[in-house]
């Protein structure tokens, strides 16, 4: 128990932070190749969507193993890993479900579910809902997309993940606003493309996420990735 207090639980809490930072640097760095050179290749977006929603299930997996090794540890602990889930009658949706209502490991898979795996899954579904809406955005309104825009827009969501995400749709109209005022004031171009709100919108819900939602009473949303038994 001493390594996971002393050097496990530390890197657990800052991966994935520093993941999601690189992959939004990466974005970045990307796009500015591609506004250097348009007909430069865009599967970077791709290769780094793909990497991210990879990350995602190796963290809950991750966590999903450690919260095992440390009940498995501990005489209280052991009575989570040796009990099928029950609960009421009406009360949750996986209550027949076989995996948890039957197994023997039924209470730790729900709970390790709820805990770590749902939040990955949530992040990828929005983000791939926002991929869609700027593809059949992009179709009626060309003028406003720059080539790699909609992948970067899913790159940049699967990073930002759940629940900033409810803050980071928000703040990119709000800088679609304020970019296009800037450019038009003192570049005189009329079109704005989504490109530079998605990222300032990312970089803002990034770092600030957590405090704008506590701000906005929004906690209440948050799925948690970080079992408190597992990380204090």
């Amino acid at each position: 128990m001493n390594f996971i207090d002393s050097i496990l639980t530390p890197i657990l809490i800052w991966l994935p932070g520093a993941f999601f930072g690189i992959v939004i640097a990466l974005a970045v760095l990307f796009y500015f190749l591609i506004l250097k050179n348009p007909e430069s290749p865009r599967p970077y977006f791709k290769w780094l969507a793909w990497w991210t929603i990879g990350f995602k299930f190796f963290y809950a997996a991750i966590l999903t193993i450690g919260q095992y090794y440390l009940w498995s540890g501990d005489r209280f602990g052991r009575l989570f890993l040796n009990q099928p889930l029950k609960v009421p009658s009406g009360v949750s949706l996986f209550e027949h479900l076989p995996l948890f209502s039957d197994s023997k490991l039924g209470y730790f898979l729900f709970y390790s579910w709820g805990h770590f795996w749902l939040n990955a899954l949530v992040s990828i579904a929005l983000a791939f809902a926002l991929w869609f809406f700027l593809k059949m955005l992009q179709k009626k309104e060309v003028q406003f997309f720059y080539p790699g825009e909609t992948e970067l827009g899913l790159v940049l969501a699967l990073a930002v993940g759940w629940p900033n995400f409810i803050v980071f749709i928000p703040i990119t109209f709000l800088m679609v606003i304020l970019v296009s005022l800037f450019r038009m004031t003192f570049i005189k171009e009329a079109y704005t493309t989504l490109g530079w709100p998605l990222i300032l919108a990312a970089i803002i819900a990034f770092a600030f996420g957590q405090v704008i939602i506590g701000n906005l009473n929004l906690e209440f949303l948050k799925i948690s990735l970080l079992s408190n038994s597992l990380l204090g």
